[in-house]
């Protein structure tokens, strides 16, 4: 792996403004981004297209290109999966949105789950909603020449590297990719290197975060997640493309800029014992 595969993200940069993010990745060196969607910096329902634009314009003059963007779906309730239509139809309306949003601030990547179907729902139903959803979304992303990275969770109808797969050979969609986060494998008790075979060529993006039983989305080091083997096998199978932290928590929110230097160090730490330039 090369030390430019690492994304500064703002997902643990929360307690502060847009602006003090871009000033610290501007300090760290980090030019290119996994841009988090999300109050206070940019949720989607709040922002219009001009806003995006100057959003941009920002992140332009630190010399910082947006990578992938990644709106809020977990905390609001969105999902394209549910029975519920009226909330599946404002899910779709509020991903077409994002897309919007996503071209404006320069990015060539929107990331979207699947969601959350009911407990009473049937599950061949909820995979029909979900497939219907993505193939709206990825019609839209082909308008903007944008690219859909579908990421799994054990807890929502595409629930694993098996189901990304699955919905990419339906839909057989050009827009639509994979990818991975370590927390879902770890959770789903995923075989890291199996996941990444399944995916192939379509993993599109890594989320590199640790876990414990009791908490997730940590800093890589501080769970059980033997992650230096994971970047081995990404190393091994090629992966080029990009990895990015994703953590959550109070502890990282209330001292963000030290949370992303342990990361960038971490991350420089594999690099060395492995020689990677």
């Amino acid at each position: 792996m090369r030390k430019e595969q690492l994304l500064g993200s703002n997902y643990h940069y929360t307690k502060h403004p847009l602006s003090y993010f871009i000033d610290s990745m501007k300090r760290m060196g980090i030019g290119h981004i996994e841009f988090y969607g999300a109050s206070p910096h940019m949720y989607v329902d709040d922002y219009t297209i001009g806003q995006a634009r100057s959003v941009k314009r920002m992140l332009d003059a630190a010399g910082i290109q947006v990578e992938c963007f990644t709106s809020e779906q977990c905390a609001y309730p969105i999902s394209c999966s549910i029975s519920e239509p009226v909330m599946r139809e404002r899910s779709l309306k509020y991903y077409e949105k994002a897309l919007e949003l996503s071209y404006a601030v320069g990015s060539p990547i929107m990331q979207m789950m699947a969601g959350l179907s009911l407990i009473e729902d049937d599950k061949k139903e909820a995979w029909k909603w979900a497939a219907e959803g993505i193939y709206r979304v990825c019609k839209k992303a082909e308008t903007l020449g944008m690219t859909i990275i579908l990421e799994a969770d054990p807890v929502c109808t595409v629930a694993n590297a098996f189901d990304i797969r699955r919905m990419l050979d339906e839909l057989q969609m050009p827009v639509l990719k994979g990818m991975l986060d370590f927390n879902q494998i770890y959770n789903g008790k995923e075989d890291f290197e199996e996941a990444v075979d399944v995916l192939k060529e379509d993993l599109y993006h890594v989320h590199m975060n640790d876990a414990a039983p009791d908490a997730f989305c940590l800093i890589p080091g501080h769970g059980e997640i033997p992650l230096m083997k994971y970047f081995e096998i990404l190393d091994k199978k090629g992966y080029s493309r990009f990895v990015s932290p994703e953590l959550w928590g109070t502890r990282y929110a209330m001292a963000a800029d030290e949370a992303m230097e342990e990361i960038i160090e971490y991350f420089g730490n594999y690099l060395k014992e492995h020689k990677a330039e």
